[in-house]
């Protein structure tokens, strides 16, 4: 049976319940080299700007907005590999909410820290991404508090969808738009935004060649798992799509490329030092799929940067990779 997708009013409704201290990034310019500054065609949605560093904060705030009262006094627990902690860290301590965190011994310590600090408890779970939802399942058991499938949960698509509505009110000339996939929220919440409002705008997926998840499925035709996962991209960890993106993704998105971890190191400085932006592996993405060429570079195009949280060593490996 096929799934009942996101709608444009949903994605509205959540924009519209979003609180002033959410960010309505900004979207920049990048010109590659001096000779493309004022003629720039790649354009950078700026969520590594965002209030967490990141645009997950968008989708944290749409959940718990979501939940029954008693739903709320039970607490949440997720799995997240950083960005989604410290955005639910965050939106739970602003609205009064506990929050338990799962994730991979490998996560970033800078992620772990930030999202102790913003008050939520992290539990680690092993090595394995697939240990990561039936470890939330087992402690929302135990504890018994509200479970929380952020690859499955509806009201996450529709919070990030509000990025998509950002961008093509804030470049009204936009022609393709670049999202990083991993499990697929972001990445279904933009395209079914912009397909919903502006269906000229081409919508290009975007993984690293070590985490194609979402571009084996999409020739497949339904979610296949990797075997074996490997990109410095440590934000994009998932070893398979979520089955409820996936259908976004199928529905609106028009194509999906792979960038290399050279392409990705490339994309990292060429940010940094063209565009001022300090950005995580996974933010650099998106840009990467146009400055590596894997794109139409004739085409006017946003690329979202969806995250900034990066540690002082990760930024050393990709200056040098």
């Amino acid at each position: 049976m096929k799934a009942t997708l996101t709608t444009l009013h949903d994605i509205e409704a959540a924009r519209d319940a979003l609180p002033s201290v959410v960010r309505r990034t900004p979207v920049l310019p990048l010109a590659p080299e001096p000779r493309d500054i004022g003629h720039e065609k790649l354009f950078l949605k700026a969520e590594c700007l965002q209030v967490t560093g990141a645009y997950k904060v968008r989708a944290a705030f749409n959940v718990i907005r979501s939940l029954s009262e008693l739903e709320r006094k039970r607490g949440i627990v997720l799995a997240s590999s950083g960005n989604f902690a410290q955005a639910f860290a965050f939106a739970g301590a602003q609205l009064g909410v506990s929050v338990v965190v799962v994730m991979l011994d490998q996560t970033s310590t800078y992620k772990v820290s930030a999202t102790q600090e913003l008050g939520a408890e992290v539990v680690f779970c092993g090595r394995d991404a697939l240990n990561r939802q039936p470890t939330v399942e087992a402690i929302a058991s135990d504890r018994d508090m509200t479970s929380i499938d952020t690859w499955e949960y509806p009201p996450v698509v529709a919070g990030h969808g509000s990025i998509g509505l950002e961008v093509i009110e804030d470049a009204p000339g936009v022609e393709q738009i670049l999202v990083p996939v991993s499990s697929g929220g972001v990445a279904a919440g933009i395209a079914t935004a912009v397909k919903l409002s502006s269906p000229r705008v081409r919508i290009i997926g975007v993984q690293p060649e070590g985490a194609n998840a979402y571009f084996l499925s999409r020739k497949a035709g339904e979610p296949v798992t990797l075997s074996h996962w490997d990109t410095i991209a440590d934000g994009l960890s998932a070893r398979f799509p979520g089955a409820y993106p996936f259908h976004h993704l199928q529905e609106y998105l028009d194509d999906v490329v792979l960038v290399s971890e050279k392409d990705i190191a490339a994309s990292f400085r060429s940010l940094l030092y063209r565009g001022k932006l300090l950005v995580e592996p996974a933010g650099a993405v998106a840009p990467a799929a146009f400055l590596s060429g894997k794109v139409d570079q004739d085409r006017t195009t946003v690329a979202a940067v969806t995250g900034g949280n990066v540690t002082a060593e990760i930024v050393q490996t990709l200056l040098s990779l």
